[in-house]
């Protein structure tokens, strides 16, 4: 069984994963926080358009800076820039647009 995350770590990610919550939701997706004694953070985003349209991010370091990651283990940008981090899920959770014939 894995190590439970240090409380630290987790609070901390908890932290930077409410603010980028809000800045998602300012953008019209609904986003959730969700936690778990001993386990990191996690933020669920679905596109309300379409409920199919669902990812679940963390926040974690990595050597030493902090990164949002994919659910996949591929960081998104540096905490340091939500902004950023929102602008790519944003895209990523996108309908796509009917290609003009």
């Amino acid at each position: 069984m894995p190590e439970p995350i240090p409380t630290a770590i987790a609070d901390q990610a908890s932290v930077y994963l409410t603010e980028l919550e809000q800045l998602l939701e300012d953008r019209g997706l609904l986003a959730r926080v969700l936690t778990e004694v001993g386990r990191l953070p996690r933020l669920r985003v679905i596109n309300p358009e379409a409920t199919t349209l669902v990812e679940v991010l963390s926040a974690a370091p990595r050597e030493g800076t902090w990164f949002f990651w994919w659910s996949w283990a591929a960081p998104i940008v540096e905490v340091a820039h939500p902004d950023r981090a929102a602008e790519h899920i944003g895209r990523v959770l996108a309908v796509a647009s009917p290609r003009a014939a």
